[in-house]
């Protein structure tokens, strides 16, 4: 299944948010791709998004391709995100007191 589709961007991208966006695409096996003018990047690597949150400036739109077998459950959770929902970041390290 392959699924494109164009965002409005409600927030600037953080670095904070470009961590977690990263995160929730490699929760998923099928490919995610994120760009702007045709210049489309892997979601799943951390450079290249970082390179594109710095260059989108006064761009208020992104498109996301989302194409593989659990394409329909990554495009849901990347575009609420997207779209300003919150992401809580798993515990990587358990905390002992």
């Amino acid at each position: 299944m392959r699924i494109e589709w164009t965002f409005a961007m409600n927030q600037p991208w953080t670095l904070d948010r470009v961590l977690d966006f990263v995160d929730i695409a490699n929760r998923y096996s099928c490919q995610i791709y994120v760009g702007t003018q045709g210049k489309m990047l892997n979601a799943k690597g951390l450079l290249g998004i970082v390179s594109l949150s710095l260059s989108l400036g006064a761009q208020s739109s992104i498109v996301l391709q989302v194409d593989g077998t659990d394409a329909q459950e990554a495009f849901d959770q990347v575009s609420i995100y997207l779209q300003g929902g919150e992401y809580v970041r798993p515990e990587m390290f358990s905390r002992s007191l």
